[in-house]
């Protein structure tokens, strides 16, 4: 299954852009569509640790999300898994010129049947379209704050 990424430049550095975007509780903040992100494992976040999501995006979906990758300042990936599949996050983070330079994708790894048929509209127009709003909410937040 093909992959789908965008990325954009923010005026902030990684160290202070990493921990915001690897708290995965955070995400509602930013994502395109009505989400609810809460933490279900114990301490820190770090490989391993579990969150609950509700999405309300064409229905609603509940998920879990589990962080399987962080490399501080560098890499977060983690994978979400509900009624719609089973997909492959991540976020690199670079430096670009005093800032950051952020690509953010996702790759399914499983997907439902209604999911299946609809990918090639969703993959090639709407994700997209999600993941640079998503981008630029993130800039505006990361650089508001």
């Amino acid at each position: 299954m093909p992959r789908v990424e965008r990325e954009t430049t923010i005026n902030v550095p990684a160290a202070k852009a990493f921990p915001y975007l690897a708290d995965v509780s955070r995400h509602g903040e930013w994502a395109g569509h009505n989400l609810e992100v809460q933490k279900t494992s114990e301490g820190p976040v770090a490989v391993g640790s579990t969150f609950s999501s509700v999405g309300h995006q064409l229905g609603t979906h509940k998920g879990q999300v589990t962080i399987t990758e962080l490399v501080p300042n560098e890499k977060i990936v983690y994978e979400s898994q509900d009624d719609v599949g089973h997909f492959r996050h991540y976020i690199l983070l670079a430096p670009k010129d005093g800032g950051t330079h952020i690509t953010k994708g996702f790759e399914p790894l499983k997907l439902s049947l209604l999911f299946r048929l609809l990918s090639p509209v969703i993959l090639r127009v709407a994700a997209p379209k999600g993941l640079d709003g998503d981008l630029q909410r993130i800039k505006e937040k990361l650089e508001a704050a």
